[in-house]
């Protein structure tokens, strides 16, 4: 991305039960006033926080690197506000760790190097640990997944199969993991477009079969009135993270604590039913394999036809 700004940063909500918060700006209060940063990482570490972790404790601010175009993940308003999934989910992190957060944009070709550099602390933006990313991130539990579903039109034969792909025309954006599966299955005409809206426009308007694309864009376009439909588990999934510089031991403990909570309190589900209209990314996708499981079966002739 060519734009470079400064993010303005966010308020924190006032509890780890807190119902949802869109489009803060401004530093916000900590949730845990009883405790100094620094009390509530060794709380919950077990022993005084080291590395990055340490830095974050004295400063009193974890910074978070988002994508500014990546809605309804996070993007940016015209008043300069931060909204999306991840962004809320940047907020409970804050409020369950004790910290206020910064959000600074993120270029996704450079979130190694801009971790390495400190511009940002850790990058919560949906980032899929499957298949690896390139060398020079470490990850915390993973808090969504994404499937990879075939948008019809509305009233079309749903495709939830191998064998349903066979002898269709399939669109795709360019470079991507569903462009990599489709053209691993045999039989499967490939139509390569710039984005995922270009493809589902041409299933909508019924010159082309189906799209391969996420189950929140799915659901994102369906919500926006798109004549599309997608149903099924999933060809495959990818499992999405928080990325961090390799080595800081202690803030992905953190960062793993805050994951769990938000799991075991419902907190993701909840942001997740709100940005993706009802859709809950926060659970794993049951009878599913990774992509790279899924890519490895396809070339083994062993993926499920049915």
């Amino acid at each position: 991305m060519s734009r470079r700004r400064r993010a303005p940063a966010l308020a924190l909500a006032a509890a780890a039960a807190v119902l949802l918060v869109v489009g803060l700006t401004g530093c916000g209060h900590r949730a845990a006033a009883a405790q100094t940063p620094t009390q509530r990482f060794t709380a919950i570490l077990g022993h005084r926080p080291t590395g990055l972790a340490a830095t974050i404790a004295t400063h009193g601010v974890i910074v978070v690197g988002e994508d500014p175009e990546f809605a309804p993940q996070s993007s940016v308003g015209s008043t300069g506000a931060w909204t999306g999934f991840d962004v809320d989910v940047a907020q409970q992190v804050g409020t369950l760790l004790g910290v206020d957060v910064e959000v600074r944009e993120l270029d996704w070709a450079r979130v190694a190097t801009a971790l390495k550099g400190a511009r940002y602390d850790v990058a919560i933006s949906s980032i899929a640990t499957d298949p690896t990313p390139a060398k020079g991130l470490a990850f915390a539990v993973p808090y969504a997944y994404s499937a990879a579903q075939v948008l019809v039109r509305t009233g079309s034969t749903p495709i939830t199969t191998l064998a349903g792909l066979s002898g269709k025309t399939i669109g795709v954006s360019a470079a991507t993991t569903y462009q990599r599966f489709l053209e691993a299955a045999s039989g499967v005409q490939v139509q390569l477009y710039t984005t995922d809206a270009d493809a589902v426009a041409d299933v909508g308007n019924g010159s082309l079969t189906g799209a391969m694309t996420a189950d929140t864009t799915a659901a994102t376009m369906r919500a926006g009135g798109a004549a599309v439909t997608a149903v099924g588990a999933g060809f495959y999934y990818q499992p999405q993270a928080f990325a961090v510089q390799p080595g800081q031991t202690d803030l992905v403990a953190l960062l793993d604590y805050a994951v769990r909570s938000m799991q075991k309190s419902g907190a993701l589900t909840r942001l997740s039913r709100h940005w993706y209209h009802g859709l809950d990314v926060s659970v794993r996708p049951a009878g599913v394999p990774t992509f790279s499981k899924a890519l490895a079966m396809l070339k083994a002739g062993t993926y499920p036809t049915q």
